[in-house]
C-alpha cells in the first residue's frame, strides 16, 4: 500500500474506530495496557506517574495520544492546556479542580492526569474504581492548582472560595497593617513622653547643689592655685583687696598695658566696648573665683571632673625636641620644633596659613609620624599618644556631630561611653547637666543639632557642643582647632574661662587659633608662634609684646595685638617696625625672626616657667574616692576609663535606634520603596495565577505536555533580588556611611570599634525585618507562589535584604567620597543580582568552569531557594530533574540556600569591619 492509499484509508476511518477526533488522525499508543489496573505490577519509579488512565480506557483500550487540532497546538505552544484530542487521551487535571488518585475503596498513589469529561466509571470489573476517573471542584477553604490529585488546604485566614486555583493569604496583610499602625501610635506616644521628660527636666532646672559642693569646688581651686601665690604678680584667692583695675595705668607682671579698642572683632562681628571696671585683664584667679561663686554649674562640673581624674599625676606633659616633618617628595613642613608643654597650661598655637600649626598638633597627637626628633609624654619617650587617647580630647575645626540627636544627647553619649565604668547614670546625668550649663546651652539642650539640609542650632552652639563632647569625658589634655570660631564675644569669653578653669585643675589645653580677638589671645598662658614651619616664639603670652618690641616692633595701643602679630609673621610687619631703612626691610622679612628665636630662644630669660609649672601639688579630693592603686604612673587612670564593651554596645544601639526614630521620613520612604518594588514584581507574575512552572510530564505521558516554562520561577527570583537591591542598597550604605566622621572621632578618642559597629548593625535589624515584610506581603498577594510557604518566602527575602545591607556596608567603608557611595552600592547590588544564574543560566556557567565565582554571589542562592520551593511540590507531575539540569540549580536544599544567604551577609559585615580597622588609618588615629 502506497502513501496515497494509506491516507485514503486513514480518512475513511472515524473517531469511533481510531479514538482520535481529528479526521484522518491515527493514535499513538501510550501504554500497552490500562496503567495501574489492580493486580498489574507497577513499573520502576512508577510513583511519579501513576494512575494515568481515564473512564474510557481499559485493558482492551489503553491510553493513547492523538494528533491535536491547530487550535490545540497553538495553546500548547503558549504553555496552555487544551481538551483531549481523542477518546482515550488523558489530560492534566485543570486548575480549580482535583482528580482523586483513587475512589471508592481502592487506594492508589497520587495521579496528575485524568480524562477531561470527569465521568465516574462504573462496572469496571469487581466494582473497582481506578484513579483519575473523576474530576471534582475544589471545595471552599482549599485551593487546587493545575495537576492536583487532592485539594490543598489553605493557610489559616487565607481567602479560598470554591474552585480556587490559588490561595490569597490575607493574614500577613492584616498583620502588616496592624504593626504599621502600632508603630505610628508608638512613635507619637514616644514624642509625648519625650516632651514630658523635657518639661520635667526644665522643672528641675535651677535646683542645683548649694553649700557643701560649691564650697568644695572653690576650695579645690584655691588649693590648686595657692602654691603660686606671690610668684605671679597678682592676688591670691584669699586677698581681701579689690582694686579698680580699669583705673590703674600700671601693668602687672606678664600682663599687657592696653585696653580693648572697641573695634569690630574679626571672628564674630561683635563690638566689644568693655571699658568698665570689669576689665579683660583682671587677674585670672579673681575671674575664676567669681565664676565659681556665681555659677553653680561651674562648681559642679569642675568638682565632677576632679573626681573623674584619679591620679596624683594630674594632666599630661608634652616635651618635644627637634621635630621635623617632611613629605615623600622631601618638602619640609616642620623644622627643628623644640618646646615643652607642662601639665595644667593653656597653650595657643598661632601662625599664618601653611605655617604648620595643624601638622604640629597632629604630630603631638600621633596622627603623623616625624622624620626626626623625639616626643615625650609625661617624661616617657617610649609612650605614644595612642596609649593616652582615652584621656586626650580633640575638638576638630569642623563640628562633627550627630545631626539627628539633640545637644544633650550628643554630649550624654560621649559621657556614657568615655567616663569611668564605675560611674552610675545619675552621676553622669549630673555631670552632663553641669557641663551644659557651663557651655551656656541649657536653653537649647533639647534642640536637634541639625545639618545643612535640616538647620538646627546656630554655628556657635554647634561649636560649643563639639567642645562639650570632649569635656564630657573629663580628659587630661585637650587639643582644639579654632575653638572660638563662630562664637559671640560673651560665649567665647565664657568658654575661655571654662578652659582656663579646667587647666587650673591640671588639664593641659592646646588650641590652634587664627587671629583671635584680644580677650581670647590673652586668655592663653603661653603661645607658640610658627612661620614657614619653624618657631618664631614660644613663651608666656604676656611677655610676647616685650619680646617683639626688643626686636624693633611697636604694637599700636588700641589695636588687637593678635592682628599685629599675624601681620609680622606673614612678612607684613614693616608698618610696625621702629625706624626706617633697614628696620623697614627687616620688618618685611620672616627669616630674621626665625633666626632670632633660634639664637635667643634657649636663653633662660625667654624660657621663664609659667606659674602653672609650679602647680605640682596633687589635688586632694574633698570627698573620699574609691582607692585604686595605679601601677603604671605613665598611664594614669587608663585602666578604668570608658564603659565596658557590653555597655558601649548598648549605648551605641540606643543611639542608632534613636536616630531612626528621629528620621521617620527616611524609614517611611524605605518601606514605601519596598512595598512598591514588591508590587511591581508581583504584577509581572500576576497573570500566571501562581502557575510559575511548566515541565515535561513523566513517561509515558511526555507527549501530552505543553511547551515547557523553566524560566518564570528563576526570573521571579532574579527580579525580586534586583528590586531588593535597588531598595536596600542606598539605605544600607548610610548605616555606616552617614556616621563615618563621628565614628572616626570616637575611635580617635579610644572608643570601641566593635561596640560602634555591632550597635549599628543590631539597630538596623528592625528596618530589615520591616522592609522584607512589606516586600513579601505584596509579592505573595500578587505573584501567589502558593506552593512556597509564606514563612520560607519571607525568610529568604529577609536573607537577601541582609546580604544587600552587608554589601552596602562594605562599599561605605571603601569609598572616600560619601556622595559616590549610594550609586556604587546600587551598582554592586545589580551585579550580584545578574550573577544569580538566570541569564546566563547556571548550567552554561558550569560549562565555562566558573560556577564557583557565581556561587560567591548571594543572588544564586536566593534564586535557587525560589526554584526549589516552587518545583519540588510538582515532582509527581513533571520531570523536575530535567528542569534542574537545564537551568543548573540544585533542588532539595532550601536549608543550605537559606543558611548560605545569611553566611554571605555575615562575611560582608566582617569585611566591612576589617575595612573600618585597616582603611583610612591616617584619619582614625
Amino acid at each position: 500500500m502506497n502513501t496515497k492509499e494509506f491516507n485514503h484509508f486513514a480518512y475513511s476511518l472515524n473517531y469511533t474506530q481510531t479514538g482520535c477526533f481529528s479526521q484522518g488522525a491515527l493514535p499513538v499508543a501510550l501504554a500497552s495496557e490500562d496503567i495501574c489496573l489492580p493486580g498489574v505490577a507497577k513499573r520502576e519509579k512508577q510513583t511519579k506517574s501513576e494512575s494515568f488512565s481515564g473512564p474510557n480506557s481499559s485493558p482492551l483500550n489503553p491510553p493513547q495520544s492523538c494528533p491535536p487540532y491547530e487550535r490545540c497546538q497553538i495553546l500548547r505552544a503558549n504553555r496552555l492546556s487544551c481538551n483531549p484530542q481523542g477518546l482515550y487521551e488523558p489530560i492534566i487535571c485543570p486548575a480549580g479542580f482535583y482528580c482523586p488518585s483513587s475512589s471508592s475503596t481502592t487506594t492508589t498513589t497520587s495521579s496528575s492526569f485524568s480524562f477531561g469529561d470527569g465521568k465516574e466509571v462504573r462496572g469496571r470489573g469487581a466494582g473497582e474504581a481506578r484513579g483519575g476517573k473523576e474530576k471534582k471542584i475544589c471545595p471552599k477553604g482549599h485551593f487546587c492548582p493545575q495537576g492536583s490529585v487532592e485539594a490543598m488546604k489553605c493557610d489559616w485566614g487565607a481567602y479560598c472560595p470554591m474552585g480556587a486555583v490559588k490561595q490569597v493569604r490575607v493574614v500577613p496583610l492584616g498583620v502588616l497593617v496592624l504593626v504599621d499602625g502600632l508603630v505610628v501610635v508608638g512613635w507619637w506616644v514616644g514624642k509625648g513622653v519625650g516632651r514630658l521628660e523635657r518639661r520635667r527636666r526644665r522643672g528641675r532646672k535651677g535646683r542645683v547643689r548649694e553649700g557643701g559642693k560649691g564650697e568644695e569646688g572653690v576650695e579645690l581651686l584655691r588649693r590648686r592655685c595657692s602654691s603660686a601665690k606671690g610668684k605671679r604678680g597678682g592676688r591670691s584667692w584669699d586677698s581681701p583687696q579689690q582694686e579698680n583695675i580699669s583705673a590703674s595705668p600700671s601693668r602687672e607682671v606678664g600682663m599687657p598695658s592696653r585696653r580693648v579698642s572697641g573695634r569690630v572683632d574679626n571672628m564674630d562681628g561683635c563690638t566689644d566696648n568693655d571699658d568698665t571696671d570689669s576689665s579683660l585683664y583682671e587677674d585670672d584667679g579673681i575671674r575664676l573665683e567669681e565664676d565659681f561663686q556665681s555659677n553653680p554649674h561651674f562648681q559642679s562640673f569642675l568638682q565632677s571632673i576632679s573626681h573623674a581624674i584619679e591620679t596624683t599625676s594630674l594632666g599630661l606633659t608634652f616635651d618635644f625636641e627637634n621635630l621635623c616633618v617632611s613629605t615623600h617628595t622631601g618638602q619640609k613642613i616642620l623644622q627643628q620644633i623644640t618646646g615643652s608643654i607642662p601639665r595644667g597650661s593653656c597653650w595657643g598655637i598661632m601662625g599664618p596659613s601653611g605655617a604648620g600649626k595643624s601638622t604640629l598638633v597632629n604630630v603631638l597627637m600621633g596622627k603623623i609620624k616625624t622624620s626626626s626628633g623625639t616626643i615625650k609624654i609625661n617624661g616617657c619617650a617610649k609612650a605614644t599618644t595612642r596609649e593616652y587617647r582615652k584621656v586626650i580630647g580633640y575638638v576638630p575645626q569642623d563640628d562633627i556631630l550627630v545631626p539627628e540627636l539633640t545637644i544633650r544627647e550628643n554630649i550624654l553619649h560621649s559621657a556614657r561611653c568615655r567616663l569611668p565604668a564605675r560611674w552610675r547614670d545619675k552621676a553622669i546625668q549630673t555631670h552632663v547637666d553641669a557641663l551644659i550649663g557651663c557651655l551656656q546651652l541649657s536653653h537649647v539642650q533639647d534642640s536637634q543639632v541639625g545639618d545643612v539640609n535640616r538647620p538646627g542650632v546656630s554655628g556657635g552652639q554647634r561649636k560649643r557642643t563639639s567642645i562639650g563632647i570632649e569635656l564630657a569625658a573629663a580628659p587630661m589634655a585637650i587639643f582644639l582647632d579654632e575653638p572660638t570660631s563662630g562664637l559671640d564675644a560673651s560665649s567665647a569669653a565664657s568658654l575661655m574661662r571654662l578652659l582656663k578653669g579646667i587647666s587650673r585643675l591640671g588639664v593641659t589645653i592646646i588650641a590652634i587659633v587664627h587671629q583671635p580677638r584680644e580677650q581670647i589671645f590673652y586668655g592663653f598662658d603661653q603661645v607658640l608662634l610658627l612661620a614657614q614651619g619653624r618657631m618664631v616664639y614660644a613663651g608666656p603670652t604676656g611677655e610676647m609684646e616685650e619680646y617683639f618690641e626688643r626686636m624693633g616692633f611697636q604694637f599700636p595701643l588700641r589695636a588687637n595685638p593678635a592682628d599685629t602679630l599675624m601681620d609680622i609673621l606673614t612678612g607684613d610687619g614693616a608698618q610696625y617696625a621702629i625706624g626706617g631703612g633697614a628696620a623697614k626691610t627687616r620688618g618685611s622679612q620672616v627669616d630674621p625672626l626665625i633666626d632670632e628665636w633660634k639664637t635667643k630662644g634657649p636663653n633662660p630669660a625667654h624660657q621663664e616657667p609659667h606659674p602653672h609649672h609650679l602647680l605640682d601639688n596633687p589635688i586632694t579630693p574633698t570627698k573620699p574616692l574609691p582607692h585604686r592603686a595605679i601601677t603604671t604612673p605613665s598611664l594614669p587612670t587608663l585602666h578604668n576609663r570608658s564603659a565596658t564593651l557590653p555597655a558601649q554596645i548598648l549605648h551605641n544601639l540606643h543611639r542608632a535606634l534613636l536616630i531612626q526614630t528621629r528620621t521617620p521620613g527616611t524609614q517611611i520612604s524605605e518601606l514605601l520603596c519596598s512595598t512598591l518594588a514588591g508590587t511591581l514584581i508581583g504584577l509581572t507574575a500576576y497573570p500566571s495565577h501562581g502557575n510559575l512552572f511548566q515541565g515535561i510530564p513523566h513517561p509515558p505521558f511526555s507527549a501530552l505536555g505543553s511547551a515547557v516554562d523553566y524560566i518564570s520561577t528563576p526570573q521571579l527570583g532574579l527580579l525580586a533580588g534586583m528590586s531588593i537591591g535597588l531598595c536596600a542598597s542606598a539605605p544600607g550604605y548610610w548605616v555606616l556611611g552617614s556616621g563615618k566622621e563621628v565614628g572616626m572621632r570616637e575611635r580617635r578618642a579610644g572608643g570601641s570599634v566593635v561596640a560602634d559597629f555591632v550597635g549599628k548593625q543590631v539597630g538596623v535589624l528592625p528596618r530589615l525585618v520591616g522592609s522584607s515584610f512589606h516586600f513579601t506581603v505584596v509579592v505573595d498577594l500578587l505573584a501567589s507562589p502558593s506552593r512556597m510557604g509564606w514563612a520560607r518566602m519571607w525568610g529568604v527575602n529577609l536573607g537577601y535584604f541582609w546580604c544587600i545591607y552587608g554589601l552596602a556596608g562594605v562599599v561605605s567603608v571603601g569609598v572616600r567620597r560619601k556622595e559616590d557611595g549610594p550609586l556604587i552600592a546600587v551598582l554592586g547590588s545589580l551585579v550580584i543580582g545578574v550573577l544569580g544564574g538566570v541569564a546566563p543560566p547556571l548550567s552554561r556557567v558550569k560549562e565555562w568552569g566558573v560556577e564557583w565565582f557565581w556561587r560567591l554571589s548571594p543572588g544564586v542562592w536566593f534564586a535557587e531557594a525560589y526554584f526549589t520551593e516552587n518545583l519540588e511540590p510538582l515532582g509527581g507531575l513533571y520531570r523536575v530533574d530535567l528542569a534542574s539540569q537545564t537551568v543548573g540549580y540544585t533542588l532539595g536544599r532550601f536549608g543550605v540556600d537559606f543558611g548560605i544567604l545569611f553566611l554571605i551577609g555575615f562575611v560582608y559585615r566582617i569585611i566591612a569591619y576589617l575595612g573600618l580597622l585597616l582603611l583610612h588609618r591616617d584619619r582614625k588615629l
